[in-house]
């Protein structure tokens, strides 16, 4: 929690690191290897699906805070034997990051809510998987650095889909 304050806290002094070209599928896929021993302990399935070359502008940092903070959530939030799926694409000059799962999902009622600092959708099962409320925040202000944007939604049958899209270099992104 303290290194997610300081992360905030950054942010809001507007420190940004330097921007690199990061290679958003090799991003999540070492994520998902981050994440493998949590999720086999938890019964999920991790499945990645990156389309080569989709290279955005960014601090390698920030883009692992990114993915990692919302594949770790799609893993703990989940049910046993339940699955997450990261996809990486290309899509009308964006570079576009899914992050699907089959979970307990977030009550429509909390949707508004979740990019919001400290808040949690349910203060009970946070305590007990470790939540402070900061997690998305960090994705939510990172990502609206990098230019882009990030949208959650309920996915037909359980679980949650966060969809984050970027500027692909050179459209329009800042270097």
């Amino acid at each position: 929690t303290t290194e997610k304050l300081l992360d905030l806290s950054r942010r809001d002094d507007g420190v940004q690191a330097a921007r690199v070209p990061v290679d958003l599928g090799e991003v999540a896929r070492s994520t998902l290897r981050l994440l493998s021993p949590l999720a086999e302990g938890l019964g999920v399935t991790l499945r990645c699906e990156p389309e080569p070359g989709c290279i955005i502008s960014a601090s390698e940092d920030d883009v692992y805070q990114i993915v990692f903070n919302l594949a770790e959530n799609a893993v703990k939030y989940n049910v046993e034997g339940g699955s997450v799926d990261i996809r990486v694409r290309r899509g009308e000059g964006r570079i576009l990051l899914d992050v699907e799962d089959t979970g307990i999902g977030i009550p429509e009622a909390d949707l508004p809510n979740i990019f919001s600092r400290f808040y949690r959708v349910d203060k009970a099962r946070s305590r007990e998987k470790g939540g402070s409320g900061l997690g998305l925040s960090i994705v939510h202000d990172a990502v609206t650095a990098l230019g882009g944007s990030i949208t959650v939604e309920a996915r037909e049958g359980g679980g949650t889909r966060f969809s984050v899209s970027f500027p692909e270099p050179g459209e329009g992104a800042q270097q």
